[in-house]
This record gives structure tokens, sequence and C-alpha cells, in this order.
């Protein structure tokens, strides 16, 4: 039996793209434009109205390096018959993560007062934006936070005909902005980001992994052509289940489209398919006055669970040569692995799903070696 712990903190490094936009952003890119001039004065004419600066990318200067503190505690056991079985708590927390909101993304208050309905005088959506002049500004900050704690469970067989593994993880991932160009989570309120805080959108709660490969014994001391048709045969596989993700539904209103309200009952419906997964009844559009009450990640998405076969033989022709067949099936048993439902709740498709999954593939495949 052996206990093992350990802790570690690990840095990130920088990635060139936060750097490499700046080189088109002024005053290090200059494109200047003439309207109405001649060849002999370009310059010369009368200049059109000045039109938006489109999106740009910025950094703030004090910009921190992102890093993560990990740390688990473990027990391993050896067991006869060439079994090992493992028990670990694994945790992570992430700081000064990497988020880019939308500097320059006009406030919910200026928004609601622009509306007609609330006397506002309805002009453009850029004449409302803090910066004038520019439409995104899309900031990257460092003062995002992510944490995970999981239980990994895992058995392996190492010995004998049949080789196996097995590994099963309960995991919790939370965090406020799920990548550093993920709008979905840094958008609605960027001055807020504990408003975003919620599970992440690449958390599986529960993840099932199994591996096996079987040498058969069945015909290995026949001789003759039927030995060498039937003996040596090598059957392997991968098997997996993992439990759906987590989405967050939002609504089309009269300032964008925005997290919907949640109006009670069950959130998904009774019996989930692609045609209706997600309750319909129990969200609706959040009016124009406040934000939707609805949080991050609440339906959960369908689970994947896919059969993936080999079979293997070898035929040694010669001293020298000797020839490998292989089949492989993936998803053998063709199962429909529901993808993301639709999570727009004003929309005539929200709550049903139009895309599954590959189907079942199947390859032969001869190797000649030499």
């Amino acid at each position: 039996t052996s206990i093992r712990g350990g802790f570690g903190m690990y840095y990130d490094k920088v990635e060139g793209n936060l750097i490499f936009s700046q080189v088109n952003v002024p005053p290090f890119v200059s494109t200047p434009s003439f309207s109405n001039g001649n060849l002999a004065n370009p310059s010369g004419g009368t200049p059109a109205n000045a039109a938006l600066l489109g999106s740009i990318n910025s950094i703030d200067p004090n910009l921190d390096i992102a890093y993560s503190m990990n740390f688990s505690l473990g027990v391993q056991r050896e067991l006869p018959k060439g079994f090992f079985v493992e028990a670990n708590y694994v945790g992570n927390l992430g700081r000064h993560l990497i988020r880019q909101p939308d500097l320059n993304q006009p406030s919910f208050a200026a928004l609601t007062a622009n509306l007609p309905a609330n006397g506002g005088p309805n002009v453009n959506t850029d004449a409302l934006r803090p910066y004038k002049g520019y439409t995104q500004i899309l900031y990257r900050l460092s003062d995002a936070n992510s944490n995970y704690n999981g239980m990994q469970l895992y058995a392996a067989k190492r010995k004998g005909n049949l080789e196996l593994t097995a590994s099963y993880t309960w995991s919790k991932a939370l965090n406020d902005t799920s990548g550093n160009g993920d709008t979905v989570d840094a958008g609605e309120d960027p001055f807020n980001r504990h408003s975003n805080y919620g599970v992440a959108s690449f958390d599986r709660r529960h993840i099932f992994v199994t591996t096996y490969d079987y040498h058969l014994p069945f015909f290995s001391k026949m001789e003759g052509i039927g030995g060498v048709l039937l003996s040596g045969w090598e059957v392997s596989g991968i098997s997996r289940y993992q439990s759906g993700a987590y989405f967050t539904v939002t609504g089309n209103t009269a300032i964008g489209t925005r997290r919907a309200d949640y109006v009670g009952g069950s959130v998904l419906l009774a019996d989930p398919g692609p045609n209706g997964w997600i309750n319909p009844a129990a969200f609706a559009a959040a009016p124009a006055t406040r934000r939707g009450n609805s949080g991050v990640g609440i339906p959960q998405g369908p689970n994947l669970i896919t059969f993936d076969f080999s079979f293997r033989k070898q035929f040694n022709l010669t001293e020298r040569f000797n020839l490998r067949f292989q089949a492989d099936m993936f998803n053998a048993f063709n199962r429909a692995n529901f993808r993301a439902p639709s999570t727009v709740v004003t929309t005539a498709g929200f709550g049903t799903i139009t895309t599954t999954g590959p189907a079942r593939n199947i390859q032969f495949g001869l190797k000649l070696n030499f």
C-alpha cells in the first residue's frame, strides 16, 4: 500500500496572440482615406463622414501572469492476480486567468434608458458606447478565477491473457470565464465577473473509461491451416461514458441577447430527447428593465457513450516477412450521441437538438512488415 500526496504551482506562458494583435491598433498602423479628390491632389477633396473604427484589441497594462495551484492525495494498493487499485482526491485552483470582455460595451442603464418605451431617444447603440468612434474594444484582463475538485478512481490488471484498465472521475469545475476569448461568459456584464460565476463550459460531472486487451487463448494448440487462421487473435477496445455538458439559457430582448429568466418547474423535460430536451415552460426572455435571473450552466445536455473495438492478428509468412491484419470499429453499436440543445428561449427550436456525433465507422487494414 502506498499513500501519496503532492502540491505544485504552475505559471502560464502568455500566448503570442495577446501581443500580436497590438500591431494592428493605432497609432502603430495608420490607414489614411481620401474622398472626392483627384489624381492631381488626392487629399484636396471634401472628406466623407468618418466611419467607426472597427473592433480592436487591448491589454491591461497591469496584466498578471496566470497560475494554477494543483494538489492531490491518494492511496494505491496492489492486489493479487495482477490487479492494482488507486483512489485520489485531486484539486486545482486557477488565479489571474485571462478573460476578454468588451470594454466599450454600453452600460445596461444606458441601453434601457435609450428604449422608446422608457422615453428614450432610440439612438444607434454605438452612440451609447463609452469611447465614441470605436465599436468593440476587447480588453484582456487577468482577474478571472477557477476551481476544480474531483474524486478519481482507477483499477488495472496487467498480467495474463486479459489486460484492462478502468477509471472513474466524479468532479466539478467552476469559474467566471471558461476561456480567454469566451464571449458568452465574459460578455453580458463585463464589469461584474462574479455574475458570470458558475459551472465551466467544459465541466463533465461523471466520466467512466475502460480499456481492455484480450489475447484469445482458443485454438492455440491447433496445427495446420486451421491453426494459422484461427489462433493468435487479439481483441481490444475502449468504452466511454461521459455525462453531459451544462448550458446557459439566453433570450433575445430589445437591448440584445441576455441570460433568460427561470420561471419555475423542471429544467429538463420528463423524457428528454432530440425533439425536446429543455423544458420551454421553465424559461422566458428577461424584460428590458432588468437582467435575467437564471445562472450560468443550468440545464445539462445529453451524455456520451461510445464503444470502440479492434481485432488483430499477425501472420508470420517467413523469417523476414509477416503480415498484420486489423479491423477497427468506432461507435460500434451506432449510438446516436446527441450534441448541444438550442439554448435561445425566443427561437422556434428552443430546447431541441439538431446534431449528433459521428455514426458507426469501420475500417480494415493490412500491414506488411519486413
